[in-house]
Order: C-alpha cells, then structure tokens, then sequence
C-alpha cells in the first residue's frame, strides 16, 4: 500500500501547481482618490432583510424535528423541553467535564460523547421506546441527535432561556 502511496506521489509534478513569480521587488501603484466599489452580486442570498429576531435553538431544533418528526404528534415546545432535557443530562454526566468539554482532540471528544449519550439514552429508553428504537437502529436519526446536541452543548447560552 505505501509503495502505491509513494508511486503516485512520485508521479506528480508538484511545480506545475505552484506559482510562478516572474518579477523581483515590483511595487504596485495603486490609485489614491476616493473610490466606492459596488457588490460582487447585488442580490446576495441568504438570511437578510428580516426584523424578526429567532431564537437559535427553536430554529435548531425545528430543522431537526422537520428532518426526522414530519407526522409526528410532538408539539414543538414539548421535543425543545425534551431535547434540553437530554443535552444537560450529557454535560451533567460525570465523564463529560474531563472527556467531552475539556478534551482537545476532537476526535476521541466525539467517542466520549457518543458514549455518554448512549447511556443517557438507554435510560430514557423506558419514557419514550419508539424513540429509543429509532436512535439505536437508525443511523441517520442517530447521527441527526447526534450533531443536534453537539450544537446545544457546544452552545450552553442557548439553553439559559428554559
């Protein structure tokens, strides 16, 4: 395998993706009057122009809950008090302080916390068991609940409402 790695990487010619710097010490003159230059695209897209102020974590958790609740008879308020309820189970958890929040590598943080989550969820599984199937046989909900409370705990300020 690493000969393979070594022959492709021999066989590329790195100097023909550099650049090329063809003068020395040029300086370039650049016009001193005032000047106002117009947008790259006078139609930017994206979220601009509204006075209605959201809160982040309704809007977090409603693109969830589209996702992965579409028919489901959970009221909006009552999936935020769930979900807040998970997320502070996880960061009150015993393991979370020393192995999630203050773990620099990124990676084994993101195991801790698969980890503390399952465990937290097998708990729960009694409240709620349609949900806890979901979770523990569906990888795209899993990796959805997931990343949802990796944003909430990334975020604790969002929850300080509740």
């Amino acid at each position: 395998m690493t000969s393979l790695i070594d022959e492709l990487l021999d066989s590329v010619d790195l100097s023909t993706y550099g650049l090329e710097r063809t003068k020395v010490n040029e300086s370039i003159g650049l016009d001193d009057s005032e000047t106002e230059l117009d947008p790259q695209n006078p139609n930017p897209r994206g979220s601009h122009g509204g006075t209605e102020e959201k809160d982040r974590l309704d809007e977090i958790i409603r693109s969830f809950n589209e996702r992965f609740y579409s028919g489901w008879e959970e009221a909006p308020e009552e999936a935020k008090v769930k979900y807040i309820s998970i997320a502070k189970n996880l960061m009150a958890h015993p393991d979370f302080k020393e192995k999630v929040a203050q773990n620099a590598d990124k990676q084994n943080s993101d195991l801790a916390l698969k980890k503390i989550m399952d465990e937290i969820m097998l708990n729960r599984r009694k409240a709620n068991v349609e949900e806890y199937k979901r979770y523990a046989k569906d990888d795209a909900y899993y990796q959805g609940i997931f990343d949802l409370m990796k944003r909430m705990i990334d975020n604790p300020g969002l929850m300080s409402g509740t």
